[in-house]
């Protein structure tokens, strides 16, 4: 259970075939101009937002942006109350004294505040916000955000693919104790191990290496209809979404980096249906995007 909180950051990775890219050109079916997908990663690390001017080629060349959800019109207070666990839950409850008292001393070190503050949070939220305050916060905005910032500051008209409800929901399909048993695990692991993991994820998104990121983040132990709520439903509803925005106008459009492997996959969807989904070949800059 604790690889699912690699999911977290890449939201998900599912397995493809050899190394390609993260950027995908889609053209040809009476497209009237080439539309781009772009697998993201969930992290403020430099290292995701040193892509060279290819990725920004394509960017600029495009009339739209388009992300998973719009992250700067959800409804917060809505968000929070879904991120709440119904009736008489507590985290406290669920846990043994001494595993409460070791999350308690995380929150405090990570986040500020104690434990009491999330106690009715579900535990895959607060694995995610511990996973997250570990990792490198160079930049002021995760890698999506910051693409949505640029595409508002250029003035693109910008499309959430769906609503936020909807991740919520597939999240939802983790039982509350197989979050605690995520959360638990994730109590009970090393600083350093976490640091190395986090840093080998990294180097396989960027080395394009699908197949190493799903190995890493693969959990026999999820029940199986996690993968089909929050992964194969979801790229139906990407897939078509964007289909209906690159019929009209040229887009560019951000996802999670699972989203584009495998064969249920929204680059295999729109091949399916006739489009040309092409691997578009850029490099790594090897720093910051300030330099």
């Amino acid at each position: 259970m604790k690889r699912l909180s690699y999911f977290i950051i890449l939201l998900f990775v599912v397995s493809t075939g050899s190394a390609q890219s993260l950027l995908w050109k889609v053209s040809g079916k009476n497209l009237k101009s080439p539309s781009y997908l772009y697998g993201t990663i969930h992290i403020q690390d430099d290292r995701v937002f040193a892509f060279d001017s290819t990725v920004w080629h394509a960017f600029n060349a495009c009339e739209t942006f388009a992300m998973e959800v719009l992250l700067d019109q959800i409804d917060l207070k809505e968000v929070k109350k879904k991120m709440m666990m119904e009736g008489d839950q507590y985290i406290s409850k669920m846990l043994s004294k001494k595993d409460y008292a070791v999350l308690d001393s995380l929150c405090k070190a990570k986040l500020g505040v104690g434990a009491f503050f999330f106690n009715k949070m579900k535990p895959f939220f607060l694995s995610s916000a511990l996973q997250q305050a570990d990792m490198p916060q160079d930049q002021a905005q995760a890698l999506d955000l910051f693409l949505l910032k640029t595409a508002r500051e250029q003035n693109k008209a910008c499309y959430g693919l769906e609503e936020y409800i909807d991740q919520i929901n597939a999240i939802d399909a983790l039982k509350i104790d197989e979050q605690l048993k995520m959360l638990t695990e994730m109590l009970h692991d090393t600083a350093s191990t976490s640091a190395l993991e986090y840093d080998s994820l990294l180097q396989a998104y960027l080395a394009f290496d699908y197949d190493k990121m799903a190995e890493m983040s693969n959990d026999p132990s999820l029940p199986k209809d996690f993968d089909k709520f929050l992964v194969k439903k979801r790229n139906v509803t990407m897939y078509k979404e964007f289909r209906k925005i690159a019929k009209s106008q040229s887009v560019f459009c951000a996802v999670g980096a699972m989203h584009l492997a495998g064969d249920k996959s929204v680059v295999s969807l729109l091949r399916k249906k006739g489009y040309s989904v092409e691997p578009v070949v850029f490099r790594w800059r090897g720093e910051g995007i300030n330099n």
